[in-house]
């Protein structure tokens, strides 16, 4: 049995703003280990800070800036974590019909579809549009949670939840005797508190910023939902699902969660 699991455990929560939203840490373990988590938790928040330095197109020289500085047929070379997020983005544009896609904008100016490859030896992009323009919006936030859980799990901080918001959380092991992390999130009849362990949940609506969200199959910024949350071990898909569910008709909606069986 692992020691903190014998000993009186304690809620540490940190946070910090980054990617435009506030990111928080809520790790459970002895009160004495204070000091270690605050150095873990700002550990988590440097490598988030590090990630919206490549995935930022407000940034002049992040890679989706340089990406999106490309003429048709050219290519750049990407960090691995960007090359792996696009690759994730593409897998979740296949699985949702197109309804999730990061190069949305592309879509206004450009009839072809395909705005984009991945190439290998190195990493890299190519344009295959003449009006390239990517955003990860939809997807970064849910990524990096799944790419700091590593940290916690390096640091031995299992009993933990970390959230971007209250937009996409991602929960490991659940507090000591308790069945998850306690996550209230906003439904058609009002809110519902779920209890996550073991899993992430991924949640989008208009109330805070309104049409922001673009559809893909009509090309207008406007959806078909006020707000959608998804559940599903990956933090990187339930924050691109719940994105593309906005857009889709009722039955697409229906028809989506029974082929993958939400929650997992």
């Amino acid at each position: 049995m692992n020691r903190r699991d014998c000993d009186s455990l304690f809620r540490h929560v940190h946070s910090d703003h980054l990617m435009t939203t506030r990111f928080s840490v809520h790790i459970e373990a002895p009160e004495e280990e204070t000091d270690r988590i605050r150095a873990v938790a700002e550990e988590i928040f440097e490598e988030i800070r590090r990630l919206e330095s490549l995935f930022s197109r407000f940034i002049e020289d992040s890679d989706i800036s340089r990406v999106n500085r490309l003429r048709h047929g050219e290519s750049v070379v990407i960090s691995p974590e960007t090359y792996r997020c696009l690759a994730l983005a593409l897998e979740a544009e296949q699985q949702t019909g197109g309804h999730f896609n990061v190069a949305y904008h592309s879509l206004l100016t450009d009839e072809t579809g395909k705005a984009f490859s991945l190439l290998t030896n190195p990493c890299r992009v190519q344009s295959e549009t003449t009006s390239l323009h990517l955003d990860l919006g939809g997807i970064g936030k849910g990524f990096a949670l799944d790419h700091v859980r590593e940290i916690l799990e390096t640091y031995d901080y299992s009993r933990s939840m970390i959230c971007a918001d209250t937009s996409t959380v991602l929960a490991l092991f659940p507090p000591q005797q308790s069945q998850g992390w306690p996550v209230v999130v906003e439904t058609a009849d009002g809110s519902q508190t779920l209890f996550l362990a073991h899993s992430a949940v991924g949640c989008s609506g208009k109330s805070v910023r309104g049409e922001h969200i673009f559809d893909t199959q009509r090309k207008i910024f406007d959806t078909t939902t006020n707000r959608v949350w998804v559940q599903n071990k990956s933090a990187t898909f339930a924050d691109a699902f719940s994105t593309a569910m906005m857009t889709m008709s009722d039955d697409e909606r229906t028809e989506f969660m029974k082929k993958r069986s939400f929650p997992t």
